[in-house]
């Protein structure tokens, strides 16, 4: 792969934010960040229907994970009540 360095002008308050997302999204490095931001926009850019399914796709994920954590809760809830009920008997 032939790598090209550019140069990109930003406000600092940007930089400073896309350095705060860089541990919190698992990047390596700010660079790391800068590239999957404008990956994911020249994907939405030349494949907007591809682009609109992932995220999609992406949010029904983290909704059945929630639900799934939810119902496991409230299943571990349900048996230590029936097991407090049986200590006291």
């Amino acid at each position: 792969m032939n790598d090209i360095v550019i140069g990109v002008r930003m406000p600092a308050g940007l930089v400073k934010e896309l350095k705060d997302l860089v541990p919190k999204n698992h990047f390596l490095d700010l660079s790391e960040a800068l590239r999957s931001v404008v990956r994911a926009k020249c994907m939405q850019f030349s494949q907007p229907y591809s682009y609109e399914l992932k995220k999609l796709r992406e949010d029904l994920e983290k909704e059945l994970a929630a639900k799934h954590k939810l119902d496991d809760k409230q299943k571990m809830i349900t048996d230590l009540k029936k097991i407090i009920e049986e200590l006291k008997q």
